[in-house]
């Protein structure tokens, strides 16, 4: 089954995520969201991952000794926490897939896309 909403993740961190070499996510913030996601990146649709649960507020200092599990440099997560504890962002099950899928992706500050409207689909009786 398809996933509704996919996640928006810069490079090379998306890659990482589908690929099972970045099992963290580090946010600001948490989610409610849980389940099978997409994986969204600047190529387009290119895997799948289960956000199994979230964890924190975690200071910085626990994130500076799992640098394996969100491959994150040290000094970007400093940047981007401006002195607030972050969230992890937990993935199993990822899947990559063999070639980017083509979406369109909304322009602006946007995190979560649902995948249906990104894809140009429309179920019927709907109008855009």
């Amino acid at each position: 089954m398809r996933p509704e909403l996919g996640l928006i993740v810069r490079e090379p961190y998306a890659t990482y995520i589908v690929s099972g070499e970045k099992p963290w996510e580090i946010r600001r913030y948490p989610t409610h969201i849980r389940g099978r996601i997409g994986i969204i990146s600047p190529r387009g649709w290119i895997g799948t991952a289960v956000l199994a649960e979230i964890r924190g507020p975690v200071p910085l200092e626990v994130l500076r000794r799992q640098i394996a599990r969100h491959r994150a440099d040290p000094a970007f997560l400093e940047a981007y926490a401006r002195g607030r504890p972050l969230y992890i962002w937990v993935f199993t099950d990822p899947q990559q897939f063999p070639e980017p899928i083509p979406i369109h992706r909304p322009r602006g500050p946007v995190v979560w896309i649902r995948l249906e409207e990104a894809l140009g689909e429309r179920k019927p009786g709907r109008r855009r």
